[in-house]
């Protein structure tokens, strides 16, 4: 009898891969649901697309866009039409949403969310606005200058995490900032984890390793291409950025504590704070 061929390496690896899956999606069965909070022009894109989809079913993740009057844009999916039955069967919730949206969704739930430098977000997010024809600012965008811009409040350039965080842009009234700043931290708090998009690399491992996510190369598809390249600020253009999103800063810097301590317990701090990836586009 002829001996059987021998399996080839591919098909190895391959078995190997489906066994991970496999333990990890039975893993996932009894734990909490993961909640992707996206704050826009952070490097959410890329760590959705590329890391977070591919690790589940698509019958098991939710993909979600709301706009500031609830309804989904872009062709987003719109969970609060489903019924009971097959929200509890989402294992991953992702997008722009209101905090507090998995009260709809049966059983628990662990946020993480990634913070960008609020003047490297606000610079992205003006010539993201130039470029995109669909959005509100693209046209305001096109016509002024970025000092002007940011003074004038468009697109997302004052307060971006605080607004976001808190529910204001989705019409929740506080009575001060102070008031809209502490209802964000209060709401970051229970965040599970909050990564950096200045240590993208760093970040995305220990996604993976808390959430047991399996990683896969990004894709150049998901690179930030929207600001120029050697982009320089002029001392009042900094200024003007930096006033205009002083809530986001505290916010900011207070989870670029957090990241740091955190890591300090499982690795040196010098090589998390060396490690800065790629601007992946949002």
């Amino acid at each position: 009898m002829a001996a059987l061929p021998s399996v080839s390496e591919p098909a190895v690896m391959l078995r190997g891969i489906f066994r991970d899956l496999s333990r990890i999606s039975g893993e996932r069965r009894t734990q909490p649901r993961i909640v992707f909070f996206h704050l826009p022009r952070t490097g959410g894109t890329a760590i959705a697309k590329d890391i977070l989809f591919p690790n589940f079913p698509r019958s098991q993740w939710c993909h979600v866009n709301y706009g500031v009057d609830f309804q989904p844009l872009g062709g987003a999916q719109h969970p609060l039409a489903w019924t009971k039955s097959k929200r509890a069967r989402v294992k991953l919730l992702a997008g722009h949403m209101p905090f507090g949206l998995t009260r709809h969704f049966p059983g628990p739930s662990e946020y993480f969310t990634m913070l960008r430098d609020p003047v490297q977000r606000t610079i992205s997010d003006y010539y993201y606005c130039r470029r995109a024809l669909c959005n509100a600012a693209h046209e305001e965008a096109r016509k002024l200058s970025l000092i002007e811009f940011v003074r004038r409040g468009l697109g997302l350039t004052h307060n971006c995490y605080a607004r976001w965080l808190s529910n204001a842009i989705y019409g929740t009234e506080f009575r001060s900032k102070n008031e809209m700043l502490e209802a964000a931290r209060a709401n970051l708090s229970l965040f599970a984890f909050v990564g950096l998009t200045e240590m993208f690399d760093a970040s995305v491992s220990r996604i993976c390793e808390r959430f047991r996510l399996l990683r896969s190369p990004l894709s150049i598809v998901n690179r930030n291409q929207a600001t120029p390249a050697g982009n320089s600020l002029s001392s009042e253009e900094r200024r003007t950025i930096i006033h205009c999103n002083e809530l986001d800063h505290v916010l900011y810097e207070d989870c670029r504590r957090r990241f740091l301590a955190e890591a300090a317990e499982t690795e040196p701090v010098r090589a998390i704070a060396a490690t800065v990836g790629p601007e992946p586009h949002t």
